[in-house]
């Protein structure tokens, strides 16, 4: 019998650590697919959280403070003026800005979507709105519960960079932003696609290249998971003419945003509307 090492040194190393860590994010994960309790997932994807805040964010420090200024003040603004004209969720990702929810009318729709390409620090706006009445709460809260849900997902999948990638959910559609290779955002589309309740993925992806990835993650903190060898089948995907990668990209590498639905497969022979691209 091979005998086992007993120093601290060896039973605390990074490895083991790494292990302990996978084990734990997988373990919720089972969780996450074992209940059916909307209410019950924030508090368990809460505790989880606590656990890979050092995961990778490709944004440097000043974008994301402005990714939250400009989403702060955009909710702000927005709320205030089109109340009870427009019921708007503001999602920003590397100064990419997304509009999902509401207007009561088209003008609305298009006026709030000037007002956002005139904020300063706007470099890509995505009107997603819908010229329909507000959903009911019921609608909101499971909306919540997937985005919490698909979050975790990502977080405990392999060659995923879960914290360069932003989620919103509207009326189970779930919208993917992030900086990510295209081999990462194929993935990250598998994973999320699969969620039970997720009815269709769109992706508004800035894709870099395996050299800008590397730069990203060596300014950052920490590393995320390597990718393996498999990744699945890659999801369709549309190029956005003028669209550019990370603001602080190299111009001789830039990124290429996409903005590509793909319908989530389902068990039953019930076949779930086309995809639609975004403008």
């Amino acid at each position: 019998m091979t005998n086992l090492p007993t120093t601290p040194e060896t039973r605390t190393g990074a490895a083991g650590t790494g292990r302990i860590l996978r084990a734990t994010l997988t373990a919720a994960a089972v969780l996450v697919s074992a209940t059916q309790l909307a209410g019950c997932f924030p508090v368990i994807a809460g505790a989880v959280g606590t656990g890979v805040t050092m995961a990778t964010d490709r944004r440097p420090a000043a974008t994301q403070t402005v990714d939250r200024g400009l989403q702060m003040e955009a909710e702000s603004t927005i709320n205030s003026r089109y109340s009870g004209q427009a019921r708007v969720n503001v999602t920003v990702f590397n100064r990419k800005v997304l509009l999902t929810g509401e207007a009561s009318n088209d003008s609305v729709k298009q006026q709030v979507e000037q007002y956002v390409r005139g904020l300063q620090n706007a470099r890509v706006v995505i009107n997603e709105l819908e010229v329909v009445n507000s959903p009911g709460f019921m609608t909101q809260s499971q909306d919540a519960y997937l985005t919490s849900k698909v979050k975790t997902l990502l977080m405990t999948a392999d060659g995923v960079p879960s914290n360069s990638i932003k989620i919103t959910t509207e009326k189970s559609v779930v919208y993917l932003l992030g900086v990510v290779t295209q081999q990462e955002g194929d993935r990250a589309t598998d994973v999320a696609r699969n969620a039970s309740g997720v009815t269709k993925v769109v992706k508004a992806f800035d894709y870099v290249n395996d050299t800008e990835r590397a730069r990203l993650d060596a300014a950052s903190t920490a590393q995320n998971p390597s990718i393996d060898g498999n990744v699945g089948t890659p999801a369709p995907v549309q190029s956005v003419p003028g669209v550019g990668g990370p603001v602080d990209a190299p111009a001789s590498m830039p990124g290429e945003a996409t903005a590509s639905p793909v319908s989530s497969p389902v068990a039953s022979p019930v076949a779930l509307p086309p995809g639609r691209n975004l403008p």
